[in-house]
């Protein structure tokens, strides 16, 4: 399966806020996104036979950034897509000159954790009661963790 990663552009807005309404627990608002897209490399889309198969969403502050959102339609999970959305975003910060990138992720979401483990993301810490419940249920704690970047371009 080939995936091409492409910076999104503001015409990918209602692909995107579709992905995060079908696929993620709490979602973004356009505006949310479209903040977003001023920053070069923040919002990231893997396309797949021609289609948005996910996105990974990032803000940045200096030279330091967090993972918002990453998403990838479950006819493509397990596939690689989400790995391939990862490397191209870490790989963007460093040439942005950004250091470090930190992330939450919902402590019931061990394919995640998984993931962020083998690309080198250390465990920093929880916050208990973060998440809001799935369909009412109890909240739930989130996962924090970060991964130091080589910087590669400190001039960017």
């Amino acid at each position: 399966m080939s995936v091409v990663i492409r910076e999104a552009t503001l015409e990918d807005i209602d692909v995107i806020l579709k992905i995060d309404r079908d696929c993620s627990p709490v979602f973004a608002k356009a505006e949310s996104y479209e903040r977003l897209m001023s920053h070069p490399g923040a919002v990231l889309l893997a396309v797949v036979a021609e289609e948005v198969a996910g996105f990974a969403a990032c803000s940045r502050v200096l030279d330091e950034a967090t993972l918002l959102n990453l998403v990838v339609v479950p006819e493509v999970r397990s596939k690689g897509v989400a790995r391939d959305l990862l490397d191209a975003l870490l790989e963007r910060l460093m040439d942005l000159g950004v250091s470090r990138l930190l992330l939450e992720v919902r402590q019931s979401n061990v394919i995640a954790q998984s993931l962020y483990v083998s690309a080198g993301f250390g465990h920093d810490g929880q916050r208990a009661d973060y998440y809001p419940g799935h369909n009412g249920g109890a909240a739930e704690t989130a996962i924090l963790m970060s991964r130091q970047l080589g910087i590669q371009n400190a001039s960017a």
